[in-house]
Formats: C-alpha cells, structure tokens, sequence
C-alpha cells in the first residue's frame, strides 16, 4: 500500500513539475457560463476527490471552509482557474495540471472549482 502512496506522490509531482503546459489566455467563457454544479460533483468525484477529500499532498480539504475562503479573498477567479488549469506549487504542495483530469475540457475544471466551494457555500464569484 505504501509503494501505491509514493508512486501516486511522485505522479502528481512529475505532473505538477512540467512547465510546458500550455497557458490558456481566452477565458472569455467566465464572463458568460453558467457553472454546472452537477457535472462539477461527477468530476470532483473522478478526478480531483483523489487529494481534496483525504488532503493528499498537501491538498486543501473539500470541506474546510476556512481554507477556500482564504484562497477566494486571496486570488481572482482568473488565478484560481488558471492554477486548476496549469498546475503550480503551492505552500502546502503541488496541484498537477487540471487536478490530474487530462481529458476534462475547460467548463469541466470550471464546473469542478464551482461544485467544492458550493460544498463550503461559495461560488467562485463571491
């Protein structure tokens, strides 16, 4: 179980690590999407429920209100978006590039974003 642990560890920072993701710029889509909390929940549950349910690597925990709190009144939505989308580093650890959802489109990381702060009663837009 432990060797499953370390592996998983190594591929979110592998994941996380690689710098050549590409930037996305046109996101155009905010200003007019409505975010789809249930498809958020169905890709919470496929992806991104691997660190933010137990706080794997650091991860922020779904239910810790606090927490997501201080990421909305720290970033803009743009930011947090773009940390989902790209990946980064963060203080507590890494965040792999679309929380390890390579095949999740753009609405999906929106979608999955909107679904955990609808969990602490926040939307992305306050």
């Amino acid at each position: 179980m432990i060797k499953y642990i370390i592996l998983f560890l190594c591929m979110i920072l592998v994941l996380s690590c690689n710098r050549n993701q590409d930037i996305i710029t046109n996101l155009k889509f905010f200003d007019t999407y409505n975010p789809n909390i249930i498809n958020g929940e169905k890709v919470f549950n496929k992806s991104c429920i691997t660190c933010h349910l137990y706080g794997t690597a650091g991860a922020t925990l779904l239910t810790n209100t606090k927490e997501w709190e201080f990421l909305l009144n720290s970033k803009d939505k743009k930011e947090i978006y773009l940390n989902v989308y790209n990946g980064f580093i963060g203080q507590n650890g890494p965040m792999p590039a679309k929380g390890g959802c390579m095949n999740c489109s753009e609405k999906d990381l929106f979608d999955a974003i909107e679904y955990i702060l609808s969990v602490n009663k926040f939307t992305i837009n306050h």
